[in-house]
């Protein structure tokens, strides 16, 4: 469905982003804690940062602790996979198609400086992809 090379990102529990070269084939990929997690250890973890929810910041520069919590977590991960795509199409020579699925993904999509393809029924396609080709 989509022009390769193809980096994916898929934002759950955890944080993966799979590359796979313009021959179709997965050539490797990253796992980081998702941002629920990292925002969990950052409140279970020390005395005085509330839990918070994860809507998007009007503001990187946050002015009350709440804001400050929000901005460092959305930001903080979009800026996270800018510069990591950045390190990947590096390595592989030319731009990749950026493709974003999961739950969370579409929170932090809008704050990275990619054009990133924002797609929240890939793992669907994809296992209607291997059903067909298993079903006979």
């Amino acid at each position: 469905e989509y022009p390769g090379p193809i980096i994916i990102i898929d934002m759950g529990t955890a944080t993966t982003m799979s590359v796979v070269d313009k021959n179709g084939n997965y050539i490797g990929g990253i796992i980081y804690p998702g941002l629920r997690v990292s925002l969990d250890s950052l409140s279970s973890k020390t005395a005085q940062l509330p839990s918070i929810s994860l809507d998007i910041p009007k503001r990187v520069i946050g002015k009350n602790t709440i804001d400050c919590m929000r901005s460092g977590i959305m930001y903080g991960n979009a800026g996270m996979i800018d510069g990591i795509l950045e390190h990947m199409e590096e390595e592989l020579g030319e731009p990749a198609t950026i493709i974003a699925t999961g739950g969370l993904s579409r929170f932090v999509v809008p704050l990275c400086k990619h054009k990133i393809i924002y797609d929240d029924a890939l793992l669907l396609k994809g296992l209607m992809i291997i059903y067909e080709k298993n079903k006979a």
